[in-house]
């Protein structure tokens, strides 16, 4: 796809998501900074690629350095973003650390969810171990993007965070092949040191800063030439300024930031063009009321969503970020006069830091507005007429929030979201159904509540009967096993496996979850039939070998004592 196609896609800026491989075109202005990662991620067993929030981490990984490797025929494992898939219900192998799933996930998309599940970081890449022709190992280059998400502050449950870095670090040390890059914020730089240290990988560290003005400038000029155009008269270099340019509430030019933001270059970049583009006018840098109108509306929309997502009104963070302005900078959960319904929580925080309006000091302790340029504008939500009127979400968007809520270990977020999608007029269609109803019996799964659980699974299964989802009924069906297993209900669970059993044998790591069922159910024999099919399937593989090895193991202690006493 050519730049002007690109371009006229979706228009000569991203916002504030991450450029993507797609977007490789357009990507610009960090040409050495993708050269010196490749270089790093090449030569070393670990690259630590560290920098704030927003200066372009992921955009640098999925549109520079990724496509780069590959396109000198090395084996690049796909990007993406960790998250609890509910299409494979955690019930199935509830014994896998839930995080090394979403990321073979992601390294796998092809193979989730009937192999990767239940497979271990080092089964995976042995599976994936390659030769050049003469006969040395290929290395096989990954990514764990954003690892902030691992280490900062959360309701994640310490175990699984722990356990995730645990078995990640312990693949590098296995798997020399291996080459891993991982990014992570500024603020949390210190703790992923600790970790690395701990551990004696040897690694390179990559810092990644802000634009300098003229490269800031070059990069607004090469994203205007992709669709052949300008923001009405607006030359790259004036753009430019405006994001260097803070103002006094009253509108005075106050001072100018030393270099340039890539996300606020976006930001303002895609608020001047859409602005443009939707009401036919005119907007110069020398208009900064216009500027600050138009920003002063994004970031209303932007703060509706935050606060939508946390089921919060919109002036909790609002209030919060107003007092950033006016105090420079405080602690995520401590009161504050301005906020009407209280402290804000670290989970609206972090949403705020994911959004680049705020970034962190110290390792999550302090805040700070992002950029400066956008205090002024913020200053104006109070008065503020320009709040869009957030749409009502859609199933995907929806969903995809309320996944986000439970990767982060929200869970009563995520299942207040589940709840009230389910509870929604119209209803859900059944695919969006289904995954609400499986992602509200995962929650309960993993709170304890197995009998709840149970009939979430079984009422989504009984919605992909409905559609013809072969699949994903078999892997609810086990889900339910093992709930009501777990709940006294044996006879029901064994009727359950009975049904489904011989229908499965292309899903190797659902047959290690029947396997682990009919052990839990006290049928060893048949456990190791199915535990041994997974095995052969090649799928699942750690999970099935870790449950025929603990069948094994208690078999062999019961008959032990029985040759003891033939002996004696």
């Amino acid at each position: 796809m050519t730049r002007a196609v690109l371009g006229r896609a979706h228009g000569p800026f991203v916002g504030l998501r991450p450029y993507l491989a797609r977007d490789r075109p357009l990507f610009f202005g960090r040409d050495e900074e993708t050269e010196a990662v490749v270089r790093a991620w090449t030569g070393h067993r670990l690259t630590v690629l560290h920098g704030d929030s927003g200066v372009g981490k992921t955009s640098l990984v999925r549109a520079g350095a990724a496509p780069a490797l590959a396109d000198q025929g090395h084996t690049v494992l796909p990007t993406g973003d960790l998250c609890f898939d509910p299409v494979f219900p955690s019930a199935v192998l509830p014994a896998q650390n839930p995080y090394t799933r979403a990321l073979l996930a992601v390294w796998s998309p092809e193979e989730f969810p009937t192999h990767v599940p239940g497979t271990s970081l080092v089964d995976f890449l042995r599976a994936r171990t390659g030769t050049d022709r003469y006969g040395r190992s290929r290395p096989v280059f990954a990514v764990v993007d954003q690892t902030e998400l691992l280490l900062r502050r959360s309701p994640v449950p310490e175990r699984w965070r722990k356990d995730f870095l645990e078995e990640l670090f312990g693949a590098l040390e296995v798997r020399e092949d291996l080459r891993l890059l991982v990014t992570v914020r500024s603020g949390h730089l210190d703790e992923m040191r600790r970790l690395v240290d701990k551990r004696e990988v040897e690694h390179a560290e990559v810092a990644l800063g802000p634009f300098a003005p003229d490269t800031a400038r070059s990069v607004v000029a090469g994203c205007l030439a992709t669709v052949g155009s300008r923001i009405g008269p607006v030359e790259p270099g004036r753009l430019v300024e405006e994001t260097r340019t803070v103002r006094t509430p009253d509108g005075r030019p106050d001072h100018r930031t030393r270099n340039v933001e890539p996300a606020l270059v976006q930001l303002l970049g895609l608020t001047l063009w859409e602005e443009t583009a939707e009401e036919q006018t005119t907007l110069v840098p020398e208009d900064d009321t216009e500027i600050d109108r138009a920003l002063t509306e994004r970031l209303a929309g932007l703060l509706e969503e935050s606060a939508a997502e946390h089921l919060v009104p919109p002036d909790v963070p609002q209030s919060w970020l107003r007092r950033l302005v006016v105090s420079g900078d405080r602690g995520p959960t401590g009161p504050s006069p301005l906020d009407p319904n209280g402290p804000l929580t670290p989970g609206i925080v972090h949403t705020l830091e994911d959004r680049r309006l705020v970034t962190t000091h110290t390792e999550g302790t302090t805040w700070v507005l992002r950029h400066p340029r956008l205090a002024r504008p913020l200053m104006g939500l109070a008065m503020s007429p320009y709040a869009r009127q957030m749409r009502a979400w859609g199933e995907g968007e929806r969903l995809s929030v309320a996944i986000g809520a439970r990767t982060r270990g929200e869970f009563v977020l995520a299942a207040e979201h589940s709840a009230q999608a389910l509870r929604s007029r119209p209803a859900p269609g059944p695919g969006a159904h289904a995954l609400f109803t499986t992602l509200s019996a995962d929650l309960a799964f993993e709170r304890g509540e197995v009998r709840a659980a149970a009939e979430y699974y079984a009422e989504a299964a009984r919605i992909r009967e409905s559609v013809g989802e072969g699949a994903a009924v078999l892997r609810l069906l086990v889900a339910e096993a093992r709930s009501r297993l777990l709940c006294g209900e044996r006879a029901s669970a064994l009727t359950l496996i009975s049904a489904i059993t011989g229908r499965i044998h292309g899903d190797p790591s659902l047959r290690a979850g029947i396997g682990q069922v009919l052990w839990l159910a006290g049928q060893p024999e048949a456990a190791l039939d199915e535990l041994e099919g997974a095995l052969r399937g090649g799928g699942g593989v750690s999970e099935a070998r870790r449950t025929r090895e603990e069948i094994r193991d208690v078999e062999a202690k019961e008959r032990t004592p029985l040759q003891h006493r033939w002996r004696g």
